[in-house]
């Protein structure tokens, strides 16, 4: 089962055999490409009565040092669920009603957490700039909020048949790529591709691991996400996963336009699912490449008695 693709207005997902094929027939209604990556920790859809999905993880943003849980599920249908912490305690519940329970319920379902800033990862992470408007807690309520271990996801359809799977949450969570390019580059050329590049991850970030310092991890992938900075709450979007060998994507130009400002993200995904961020931005410039001329105005140009009658 291929990873679970972050994407910032959490449109439609697509798969492609490749990292850049179909790329451009999805540019235009801001889908996203996906390159199928290997899964260890999904669980569900192999016995009767599990989830297709069921998957609790962090999404941490290195470049401002927040951190917040997500969870996904899949089935063929509940109207009641819960989904409980590993000493048993609730943490979601899901309650179907009139014409969604009469159809059979909720297939699956994404949540997304606030996403307090962590104290330990702002004083490890000296680079990160923490939103003020979100709040602060330490790593200590964070794992008293959502300890490591087991998460159970229960679920029962309308026909009384019940659903039940695990999850589990590690701490294990990945440093934030190192950006290369562009690197708040501006006046970049629109008429050509650009390349954004980063460092390959290797080691959990730095802050929630005080004892022996940052640990090694092992990389599903990583996913490049760019859009228009002032295009709005839900703008067309580049979104692609590439294996973890890969370092580099190349923005197409189908995508770009001239005099305008982008911001990106690049998220690297650990095997169990932990994903961090990093954002960077850049700038194009105007546009180089000169309008073609058509050939049915070359001929009236050519035209005798073509330059003007009033």
């Amino acid at each position: 089962m291929g990873m679970l693709v972050h994407s910032r207005e959490k449109s439609c997902r697509s798969v492609v055999p490749g990292p850049t094929a179909g790329i451009v027939a999805l540019l235009a209604v801001g889908l996203t490409a996906t390159v199928p990556t290997p899964d260890a920790h999904a669980r569900g859809g192999n016995k009767p009565g599990s989830f297709k999905v069921a998957k609790i993880y962090f999404e941490t943003n290195a470049s401002a040092c927040d951190m917040g849980i997500q969870i996904a599920f899949d089935t063929e249908g509940v109207v009641v669920g819960t989904f409980r912490d590993p000493s048993g305690r609730p943490i979601h519940t899901i309650k179907t009603g009139s014409g969604l329970k009469a159809i059979g319920g909720q297939t699956e379902g994404f949540l997304e957490s606030v996403e307090p800033v962590i104290s330990e990862l702002v004083s490890a992470n000296p680079k990160c700039v923490p939103d003020p408007e979100e709040p602060t807690i330490s790593l200590d309520e964070l794992e008293q909020y959502f300890p490591a271990g087991t998460y159970s996801f229960e679920g029962t359809a309308a026909d009384g048949t019940k659903y039940r799977d695990t999850a589990d949450l590690t701490y294990t969570v990945p440093d934030g790529p190192v950006l290369l390019s562009p690197n708040g580059d501006v006046d970049l050329d629109p008429d050509n591709s650009i390349e954004i590049s980063w460092e390959p991850v290797t080691t959990t970030i730095p802050g929630l691991t005080p004892t022996g310092g940052p640990a090694r991890v092992d990389i599903a992938g990583y996913q490049l996400i760019v859009y228009d900075a002032n295009a709005g709450e839900a703008p067309p979007e580049f979104n692609v996963v590439v294996p973890p060998g890969e370092t580099a994507l190349a923005v197409p130009v189908e995508f770009l336009q001239p005099d305008t400002e982008y911001k990106y993200e690049v998220l690297a995904i650990e095997t169990g699912n932990n994903q961090t961020i990093s954002e960077g931005s850049f700038a194009t410039g105007p546009t180089t490449t000169l309008p073609t001329e058509t050939p049915s105005n070359a001929a009236k140009a050519s035209a005798p008695g073509a330059a003007s009658s009033r």
